[in-house]
């Protein structure tokens, strides 16, 4: 790729174009922005968006690099300061963006290296510029760990010295002149790496590999799958037509909408875009109904019957939202023939009038930038979208950030990688937050093998939690933390071997409330769970139906799930006083070779309304491949 590099004669900006070259891209031009002549700062500007010490020595950098160096002017201001950038002619971030369009148009280039670490500030506005002129961020930094960048960065042999302090700690008559390896103790003591450094000569010797992104030893072997092999009940002939719901508005403003779907035949002369088209228009009236827009849906399942479709259905999703869409799940499930796709989300919108308008904030984490972070999004979703203390993430696929390819070294390898991107989102969007914060977790795995895997794996991980907190206390990580749904489905975007989709809270795991029960019935064996958080502003509870009679084409369905909605009931009865959570999805996943899929339906939403009322929440089937040892369907509901 062609890239220009964004440079401020800093440290952080020549690093990253050394792992820009070290990634296999092209730096062909550099960029800087630097005060206006009659501005009267000939030097430091006040910016919230650019670092201006040492402008007058950009053209010796250009010189050393031998690159050509296009400059402009900051003529604008911080105008648009919010945490979402819209253009606005007066801002700052304008100029930058006909400096890249001039780039753009002589050079040819495809991508921007960034120096940016921690700053979304920068980022957002930077990767607006870039969307604007279809370019490719690139901020191999970001979000990198500080001690370990600066340590990285001495011992690449930048030469870099402090020409300016802006941070507690630092002594301008002691530290200014020093060369970064000089300062690294100070720095370190500091648990700071921040402020002005000058570069004076780079090399391009560090490589791209991140030793950490490959797991550093061998799993336990799994234990093996049970096989149950049974003769189905009847054949799936779920109506998709007659699936669209939705449950009441929460008192804090949640509501879930389900079935909307998109029916393609294509001989009727319909095409797959206008069959999305379709769908998405039916959720919009349904969504405008209840006083709600599409901006105000937070996460979206999006269930497709063939993968194939993927970049055709995106086409028309990504037109659907705006600058901050939801967060999503993607994954290819048994759709009934003539069925595009399935959709159902989550919305939030709350009433300024009332005090929790502050609490239920929403802020959204779309990184669009390649990094070694995480994924950059590779379609119109966000990583995550946190409403007051509840955060909402995209599901996570094993790609390799750097390079946003699927990582290779089989499924332990993936599910390590995958959940690692879990984790670096939750810490990006709540500092502190970790996988003992999750109350709800659903893993999509594409072979039954992979079952025993992902559980092990996801304890593995939980208990790696508890060394880091150092607590006794975290003794069962299963009670404390979410409740994880392992579900095998056909196929996941790019190929990949599993995807791990979870909500967390920021709360105390330790004060949790935990509820479990179990019976038997008619020849299943149903088991309920439900996790409190701690701020009793959310709920999870899943319901699992076991076959355990060797004869299942002779059960009658009809007592098992009154007695697992009944379950169902007496969990939402169980949680706290303090609890205004409602139940807002019951997503049942089932054995698709098991059941008649439109008399589960019919049942499950009987006895919803017959013990709820008008708390049922939205009814969601998804048809699966298979399900942990003897389970034959896996409900988990969201109540918020």
């Amino acid at each position: 790729m062609r890239v220009v590099a964004l440079i401020s004669g800093g440290k952080d900006s020549c690093y990253n174009m050394m792992q820009c070259v070290a990634a296999g891209h092209q730096i062909v031009a550099l960029a800087n922005l630097r005060p206006a002549e009659n501005t009267g700062q000939t030097d430091e500007l006040d910016s919230y968006m650019y670092q201006t010490v040492g402008h007058h020595a950009i053209d010796l950098y250009a010189d050393a690099l031998d690159l050509p160096l296009y400059r402009g002017f900051i003529k604008g201001t911080s105008v648009n300061t919010g945490r979402v950038y819209t253009t606005c002619q007066e801002d700052e971030v304008e100029d930058l963006y006909h400096l890249m369009k001039l780039v753009k148009d002589k050079e040819g280039v495809e991508g921007v290296s960034v120096g940016a670490i921690l700053s979304d500030y920068q980022r957002v506005r930077v990767e607006d510029v870039c969307r604007r002129l279809n370019l490719q961020p690139l901020a191999y930094l970001w979000r990198r760990k500080q001690e370990i960048l600066l340590k990285e960065i001495i011992s690449s042999n930048i030469q870099a010295i402090i020409i300016k302090v802006a941070a507690f700690g630092l002594d301008p008559d002691k530290h200014l002149g020093k060369t970064l390896d000089q300062m690294e103790p100070d720095l370190l003591e500091q648990g700071d790496s921040s402020g002005t450094f000058m570069v004076s000569s780079c090399s391009c010797e560090l490589s791209c590999d991140d030793d950490d992104i490959f797991p550093s030893s061998e799993e336990d072997e799994p234990q093996k799958n049970i096989l149950v092999l049974w003769k189905s009940l009847k054949h799936n002939t779920l109506d998709f037509t007659k699936m669209f719901g939705s449950s009441g508005k929460s008192p804090s403003g949640y509501q879930w909408f389900s079935g909307i779907t998109a029916h393609f035949l294509p001989s009727k002369g319909k095409n797959a875009q206008e069959a999305a088209r379709e769908a998405f228009s039916s959720l919009r009236a349904s969504m405008t109904s209840e006083g709600l827009q599409l901006k105000d849906i937070i996460l979206v399942h999006l269930y497709m019957k063939s993968m194939k479709d993927f970049n055709v259905i995106n086409s028309v999703y990504v037109t659907q939202f705006d600058l901050c869409p939801p967060a999503r799940v993607c994954v290819e499930t048994l759709l009934p023939d003539g069925v595009l796709f399935c959709i159902d989300c989550l919305t939030h919108k709350y009433d300024i009038a009332t005090d929790d308008v502050l609490r239920d904030e929403k802020l959204v984490m779309h990184v669009q930038s390649i990094s070694h972070w995480a994924p950059a999004s590779i379609g119109p979703y966000s990583q995550s979208i946190k409403v007051g203390d509840v955060l909402y993430c995209a599901g996570q696929i094993a790609l390799v950030p750097c390079t946003m390819q699927l990582i290779s070294g089989g499924i332990c390898t993936e599910a390590i990688v995958s959940l690692r991107h879990v984790e670096r989102v939750l810490e990006a969007m709540s500092q502190k937050t970790a996988l003992h914060h999750v109350i709800t977790a659903s893993c999509y795995v594409t072979d039954s093998k992979h079952i025993p895997i992902a559980h092990s794996i996801w304890q593995k991980k939980l208990r790696e939690c508890k060394k880091v907190e150092d607590s006794e206390m975290y003794h069962d990580a299963t009670t404390v933390c979410g409740l994880l749904a392992v579900v095998v489905i056909s196929h996941l975007p790019r190929d990949a071997a599993i995807e791990w989709h979870v909500v967390a809270v920021v709360d105390d795991p330790l004060q949790r409330k935990y509820f479990t029960v179990k019976m038997l019935s008619e020849g299943f064996q149903i088991e309920c769970e439900s996790v409190e958080s701690s701020s009793a502003s959310c709920a999870s509870i899943s319901v699992r139906l076991s076959l355990i009679s060797p004869s299942p084409s002779q059960l009658d369905l009809d007592g098992p799930l009154h007695d697992l909605v009944a379950m169902f009931r007496q969990a939402v009865e169980k949680l706290s006083e303090d609890c205004t959570a409602s139940p807002l999805s019951f997503r049942a996943f089932f054995k698709e070779d098991v059941f008649d899929a439109e008399t589960l339906q019919t049942g499950l939403q009987e006895y919803l309304e017959k013990y709820l009322g008008k708390k049922t929440p939205a009814l969601i089937l998804v048809p699966v491949v298979d399900l942990p040892g003897k389970e034959v369907i896996h409900i988990t509901c969201w109540l918020s």
